[in-house]
């Protein structure tokens, strides 16, 4: 079993693409207008989107999503003054630096890259 797609819901798409795309860097894909949803290219057979929710209200929680990068401790330093930090970079006791922010809505989007040994 393999993930084809995450979607996540957003209560503002225009504010979400302004974070997804022009902060955090992702490269737009496919836009269905009819449900307004937004894909965006990921490297590997998985894939991630966001959908417009109209009147979303985000309880904080723990749920997350991790996107495994290359040059993680560049983003962090890219984006650290300008997002919401769920917690800074670090590097985990499994052997990963890792960062988690929070999106507009409140969705934890944490970043990893194994350390090489």
């Amino acid at each position: 079993m393999e993930i084809q797609v995450a979607t996540i819901s957003v209560s503002s798409l225009e504010i979400a693409k302004v974070f997804y795309e022009e902060i955090l860097g992702f490269e737009p894909d496919i836009f269905y207008e009819q449900t307004n949803w937004q894909s965006y290219k990921l490297d590997g057979t998985a894939g991630f989107g966001i959908i417009e929710t109209p009147g979303l209200k985000r309880n904080r929680n723990s749920d997350i999503l991790n996107f495994r990068i290359t040059g993680v401790e560049e983003l962090w330093n890219r984006i650290k003054d300008s997002v919401e930090i769920d917690t800074p970079l670090e590097t985990t006791p499994y052997g990963i630096l890792k960062f988690v922010i929070r999106d507009p809505d409140g969705f934890r989007i944490g970043f990893v890259e194994k350390i090489e040994a």
